[in-house]
């Protein structure tokens, strides 16, 4: 177990994934592109979720960042063979994996779909008469399904999702 301090870096986006990790107690920020302008905060995980979870999954590099949000953050790291005899130890834990990336997913939709209402909207209206603030939150909506749609292409290993430009609107 290891206790982080507010916006201590856990793992960041491209490391080599060799672990997972279970939150005891506080919550971690999930960011792409944490530190730039373009940073995009994906997820807020509490205590009782897993993160870091996808790198042991698919063996390739962590595909955001993770941050402490708060003081007093415990997590508690496991390795890859610790995960791999949850097959046959904890096979009730691995369904908690996957039902809560599945949870990720369908949250990652319904912003989807309250983005292409919001572009709707746009597109019916002049672009004269559209406002700051709407272009501001269907950019936000955009990336974050971007970031999700291209972390499902990646275990897919297909294309099945197209990325959209929020600049085209």
């Amino acid at each position: 177990m290891k206790t982080y301090n507010r916006d201590e870096v856990i793992f960041r986006q491209n490391d080599f994934a060799d672990s997972m990790y279970d939150i005891l107690s506080g919550s971690v920020g999930i960011y792409a592109a944490y530190g730039t302008e373009d940073e995009n905060r994906l997820a807020v995980l509490k205590a009782g979720h897993t993160l870091g979870e996808m790198g042991l999954i698919d063996l390739a590099p962590r595909s955001a960042t993770a941050v402490a949000l708060e003081d007093g953050t415990v997590l508690e790291e496991i390795s890859e063979k610790e995960f791999v005899s949850y097959f046959d130890d904890k096979p009730e834990r691995l369904l908690e994996i996957m039902r809560q990336l599945s949870t990720r997913v369908r949250n990652q939709t319904k912003d989807y779909e309250a983005a292409r209402r919001i572009l709707d909207s746009m597109l019916t209206t002049r672009p004269e008469k559209r406002s700051p603030t709407l272009k501001k939150e269907v950019k936000r909506l955009l990336d974050s399904y971007n970031d999700t749609m291209n972390l499902v292409n990646k275990y897919a290993g297909s294309s099945m999702f197209y990325p959209f430009s929020p600049d085209q609107f």
